[in-house]
């Protein structure tokens, strides 16, 4: 049996869920990897560890795509780095608390494509909703589960 212990990695840039990140980890020991682009430096990250790179439009994603393990966590919102993510045998979970499986990779290409599409065509399309508190507290529920032993894969 391996005794590798999974990485928690963070796709940073504009993630709205840093803080309960850092609290859900500490109660499980976790330290997680925050990795962002320069142009999201911060100099009140003591205690937390985070890579900073070279601005790019997909610096951060290859990032972590080249870096992760089966049975890791990685928090994103990029859905098309998750479908990447998913057949790996990462945990990928987004901000709003969706735990992302193989299984979501052709509605949420499709659904890309749509977009892509309706953008070309020069139409509206309409964003993600505001984020909430009840966004939060679901991410930090699934977070949870996903950490601790007895549901996750601690």
């Amino acid at each position: 049996m391996s005794n590798y212990t999974p990485t928690l990695w963070v796709d940073a840039d504009s993630c709205p869920v840093q803080k309960e990140i850092v609290q859900v980890s500490e109660n499980y020991g976790w330290q997680p990897q925050f990795i962002a682009t320069i142009n999201h430096f911060r100099s009140d990250l003591e205690g937390q560890e985070w890579t900073f790179l070279d601005h790019g439009s997909q610096t951060v994603d290859l990032y972590i795509l080249n870096r992760v393990k089966p049975k890791d966590i990685v928090v994103t919102q990029d859905l098309s780095l998750a479908v990447l993510l998913t057949s790996k045998r990462v945990y990928v979970l987004t901000p709003r608390g969706k735990l992302v499986t193989e299984d979501d990779a052709v509605q949420i290409m499709d659904s890309k494509h749509l977009r892509q599409q309706t953008m070309k065509q020069k139409k509206k399309w309409k964003g993600p909703s505001a984020f909430t508190n009840d966004d939060r507290h679901r991410f930090s529920r699934q977070l949870e589960k996903l950490m601790s032993e007895d549901e996750g894969i601690s």
